[in-house]
């Protein structure tokens, strides 16, 4: 049975039971931490430990990518439509998690904890203030850096100005290399510590601060010099992974439902068990009345053409050993594209407690009479995301309570990472050697030895190479927004396009397969077999005889002949706004440049 660490639920009771008094007219608020007892006893600091766990750490991003070009969504940064008023806030919650970290910082050798345990939460508490540091100077470049609890009132405190963006970033590599130091290999309780912070995860993650740090949107000239160190920093912990046990997971479509510790592909986790569960299975599974499902992570037609063929080349390239064909466009691509889509009438059991009937089959067109399904919430690509969804979950409650681990950082993702900056220091050898090594687990062609990667790439060609396979690689992982913003992408590839999908409908073929001459509805004509079997969609003629496919935006939700509004993502949002409410709370906060008022510039 899967374990979380630690419950935070029973720490937290305890310190509750600890602090109460005899006295009923004592109205001490319970939550009223008390050094003297938590400090002493390290299961108490260990329970103040999991609640910081519990709001820092990263989960399924189940609407995230819709920031990018590979969901459909509405997203006022796609729009320029974001303000000052806090649409983007990570501001004030991330404070109020640095404070409690800074507590356990300052006080957690103040007590009579074994040294050896003082370490480690030390190491794990410095992880997770560099995390939240990082994530902060990622959107909005230099914040205050809030180091110490003191005496002052938490309004004091934070009333301090912005530092410079280069005095963050020496700070939070100062916190990862002080964790690193302290933090070990594995936990010695594999089953119950499982999920928590390891010196290979701060490795990774410093590793992700000084690539982004080296990319244009820290660096838009791109004459700072920085990638060497994030070349050195991937480097030491790709060799942490190897020397640990550590690589791709045999599968790619079958790593996330390896919970044990012995997961190699799993560097950075989230643990899902018990009370603390998830919705994504209910999030992306098609929507049917009773089996919760919400058609989140839409896949874009962008997304589906970015798929290469099976032996690695683009659906465009006239040397591919296989054939595109738009209709069966799900035919002979690189096996990522059925492990994360799924398209009209594919094979999908979900949702059916007995699989291999004609109902595990998945249907994606629009004005369709299927029993208990809202045709408005059919997908508006034509497409579900598929990836990481655990079939075996039924739907309705279950689905809600979702227990399925989060991933954060995978070996994958150390690779990719690698790959990107030895490319950009002149080793583009390297890179292929990374790619060749993704692109062979994923099960794509080997073909003169390269996976479909062309063969001498330049640096320009190859940086192309890497950010298209870390699209597909990474899809729905909430890292293709990040990614474009890092490298000043979203403008160059997106302004003034619209995001495209399919609209599938049914023809009067369809209405005519009932050999009785009555009309069936969907749902009959399917559960008939009609569909299933006698009739083989992977052939496009006879695709086309039952389903008509256009191409259309999805940037209005449900118009078929308007575009809508185009993509307008603005210079400004490479670093957004500080929230107005958090400028109100601290006079000595400088509002970021290019926003109104603003002064402050976040490339110092």
């Amino acid at each position: 049975m899967k374990t979380k660490y630690i419950s935070t639920l029973v720490m937290i009771t305890a310190l509750f039971l600890v602090q109460c008094s005899n006295d009923p007219l004592d109205k001490r608020p319970l939550g009223a931490i008390s050094p003297e007892v938590v400090w002493n006893d390290v299961n108490l600091a260990k329970g103040f430990l999991n609640q910081i766990y519990d709001r820092a750490l990263p989960s399924w991003p189940v609407v995230a990518s819709q920031q990018s070009d590979d969901a459909e969504g509405v997203n006022p940064v796609m729009y320029g439509e974001v303000s000052t008023d806090g649409s983007i806030d990570n501001y004030s919650p991330s404070y109020a998690i640095i404070k409690d970290i800074n507590i356990l910082l300052e006080n957690v050798g103040t007590g009579e904890i074994e040294v050896g345990e003082q370490n480690l939460m030390k190491g794990q508490a410095l992880f997770f203030r560099a995390r939240l540091y990082f994530e902060l100077v990622s959107l909005y470049g230099g914040v205050p850096l809030v180091l110490t609890v003191g005496d002052k009132s938490d309004i004091e405190v934070l009333q301090v100005p912005r530092n410079k963006t280069s005095e963050c970033i020496t700070q939070i590599i100062a916190d990862l290399d002080e964790a690193i130091s302290l933090l070990p290999d594995s936990y010695e309780n594999a089953g119950s510590d499982y999920g928590r912070i390891t010196k290979g995860a701060a490795l990774a993650y410093k590793g992700k601060v000084l690539l982004h740090y080296a990319s244009e949107q820290f660096d838009p000239a791109q004459d700072k010099g920085r990638w060497q160190a994030a070349y050195d920093a991937n480097k030491e912990a790709k060799d942490w992974a190897d020397a640990n046990g550590k690589g791709l997971h045999s599968s790619y479509s079958q790593l996330w439902f390896d919970e044990s510790d012995a997961n190699p592909e799993a560097i950075m986790i989230k643990r899902f068990a018990g009370d603390e569960t998830h919705v994504r299975e209910a999030g992306c599974r098609p929507f049917i009345v009773g089996t919760n499902g919400e058609s989140f992570d839409r896949p874009t037609k962008s997304l589906v053409d970015a798929y290469p063929m099976k032996d690695g080349k683009a659906i465009t390239d006239a040397t591919s050993a296989y054939t595109y064909n738009s209709t069966t466009l799900w035919l002979n691509r690189d096996p990522r594209f059925a492990a994360t889509i799924a398209w009209n009438g594919v094979n999908w059991p979900l949702n059916n407690p007995e699989p291999n009937t004609t109902s595990d089959l998945n249907w994606s067109f629009q004005e369709n009479a299927i029993e208990s399904q809202a045709n408005d919430r059919v997908t508006k690509t034509g497409f579900y995301c598929r990836k990481a969804v655990d079939a075996s979950v039924e739907g309705g409650a279950a689905s809600l309570a979702g227990t399925t681990d989060w991933i954060s950082i995978r070996y994958a993702e150390v690779l990719l990472n690698l790959a990107e900056a030895a490319n950009e220091i002149g080793n583009t050898a390297e890179a292929y050697t990374m790619l060749s090594q993704i692109r062979q687990r994923a099960g794509i062609d080997v073909g003169g030895g390269q996976y479909g990667l062309a063969a001498g790439m330049d640096k320009d060609q190859m940086r192309d190479a890497v950010m298209l396979e870390r699209r597909l690689e990474l899809v729905f992982e909430g890292k293709r927004s990040s990614d474009l913003r890092r490298r000043r992408l979203y403008g160059a590839l997106l302004n003034g396009t619209h995001r495209k999908g399919y609209r599938v409908t049914r023809t009067a073929a369809f209405d005519a397969l009932d050999p009785s001459g009555e009309i069936l509805d969907d749902r009959k004509a399917l559960e008939a077999g009609v569909l299933s079997g006698s009739i083989d969609l992977d052939d496009p003629t006879v695709y086309n005889t039952y389903f008509l496919t256009e191409e259309r935006s999805v940037e209005e939700m449900g118009n078929v002949t308007d575009d809508g509004k185009a993509i307008n993502f603005l210079d400004i949002y490479y670093f957004y706004a500080i929230p107005q409410d958090d400028m109100g709370k601290n006079p000595a906060l400088e509002q970021t440049v290019g926003w109104p008022g603003g002064n402050f510039d976040p490339l110092q």
